[in-house]
């Protein structure tokens, strides 16, 4: 294992002092990001609304078959596994990306709770295989060192992409049932689209050399014999998994319990809670490739116990809110963003870049299925864990994911003992 970072590509270009990879033969994956991500702008925001009209049904109802639906799809966190090692993972991408065409094309004629159940549990599998396969899709497209790079860029192109997505999306809900139809139709072509943007990227899977040279004509190697099972992940993987559950708990907060805390509990406007977006957005958006500048030389497990610090730091400001005068809670809500975005930056490139340097290069499907169910449990649990905590007093939910970012904290530092520093030396190479 190597235990120093290996030297960031060259100064003097502009995409390094913007904390950019290289683009050379990427062009159509970030199209691919991009369309699927403005699609999913569009119609994600609108999907209970457009429900409740549609079918008529309940926006209680409505919630429940979605909550109900992914709960069901965790089910696809493991399994996307083995898919992942027998397909690889840009195959596994465009099923994903059919199944949740065909869901929200499903929309479009579901008139009944049971098919609307079946076609958010298709959009729902579809979510939580696209993710473990995008890492590894990127890690074997990307050059060595610039994983982690790729995964700011890729995240910025996506808040860009569902910021465009949801403009749009509002100004065709204008139009009443027939805009909102035209919303969940594309949705749909988005991720046709994306999927014949990927296809001609399936032949050059491989990852470029990091020379800018072309690369010498191989051939596959011989393989004789009954292929190995694959690895299972260890201790030190499960636990690195579990303090990302934390974690991801945590970072769903914003959208799933500030509206709720600032409105309800704090007696703010409404408006308030779109400024609180706004600037998380814009923090994001701006931000999210400088910061992976710095991160590429720091250590991955290092970062992302910052990232909890700085959590828990946030959730002490958004707890102390509640104490207030109702004037000086907008400056201190401003302050618990900037904090609350500034662990997001250091999580989010991170989290997925630790997921894939921890597992093995050849065979990662087990590892990056496993990593994938903490982001699909943690997101699961956070509406009723939240809500419950909220309803107990304005200041237990802030309590509660102080205390599980500290303890992530704690998980993490158990990881670097037990396999040392997780360095981008070689982005998808194991540890």
């Amino acid at each position: 294992m190597s235990t120093a970072p290996s030297a960031p590509p060259r100064p003097g270009r502009l995409s390094t002092v913007l904390g950019l990879p290289r683009l050379g033969g990427q062009r159509l994956l970030l199209a691919a990001v991009v369309v699927d991500s403005t699609g999913s702008g569009l119609a994600v925001p609108f999907l209970l609304l457009y429900l409740t009209r549609q079918d008529r049904m309940t926006a209680a109802t409505a919630g429940t078959l979605l909550t109900v639906a992914g709960v069901i799809a965790l089910a696809a966190g493991p399994l996307s596994g083995p898919l992942l090692d027998r397909w690889g993972p840009g195959r596994l991408v465009q099923a994903a990306h059919v199944l949740r065409a065909t869901a929200f094309l499903g929309y479009l004629t579901a008139g009944s709770p049971p098919m609307v159940l079946v076609m958010a549990t298709l959009a729902a599998l579809g979510d939580n295989l696209f993710w473990p396969a995008n890492r590894a899709f990127l890690a074997r497209r990307c050059r060595p060192g610039e994983l982690i790079r790729w995964y700011g860029l890729e995240r910025t192109l996506r808040n860009i992409g569902l910021a465009a997505g949801g403009l749009a999306a509002g100004f065709l809900a204008g139009w009443g049932l027939t805009g909102l139809r035209l919303v969940m139709a594309g949705n749909a072509a988005s991720y046709v689209l994306a999927t014949a943007l990927l296809t001609p990227l399936l032949v050059t899977a491989r990852r470029p050399p990091a020379d800018p040279a072309p690369a010498a004509p191989g051939t596959r190697p011989t393989v004789s014999g009954p292929r190995p099972a694959a690895p299972r992940p260890d201790r030190a993987y499960v636990t690195m998994v579990a303090a990302n559950t934390l974690l991801v708990l945590v970072c769903v907060a914003l959208p799933v319990l500030v509206p709720l805390y600032v409105v309800q509990q704090l007696h703010q406007p409404s408006w308030v809670v779109g400024a609180v977006f706004a600037l998380n957005t814009v923090l994001v958006t701006a931000g999210q490739t400088l910061v992976v500048r710095y991160l590429e030389r720091r250590e991955y497990l290092r970062t992302l116990q910052w990232a909890a610090v700085l959590w828990c730091a946030a959730a002490v400001l958004f707890g102390a809110a509640s104490g207030l005068p109702g004037t000086a809670v907008p400056p201190l809500l401003a302050a618990a963003v900037l904090v609350f975005t500034s662990a997001e930056l250091l999580h989010a490139p991170t989290s997925d870049a630790v997921a894939v340097r921890m597992a093995p290069e050849d065979r990662p499907g087990r590892h990056l299925g496993l990593h994938q169910l903490s982001w699909g449990v943690g997101s699961a649990i956070a509406p009723s864990v939240l809500t419950w905590a909220l309803a107990l007093g304005p200041w237990w939910p802030w309590v509660l994911l102080a205390t599980g970012s500290a303890a992530a904290t704690g998980a993490l530092a158990a990881v670097r003992r037990a396999v040392g520093p997780v360095v981008p030396d070689r982005d998808g190479a194991g540890h």
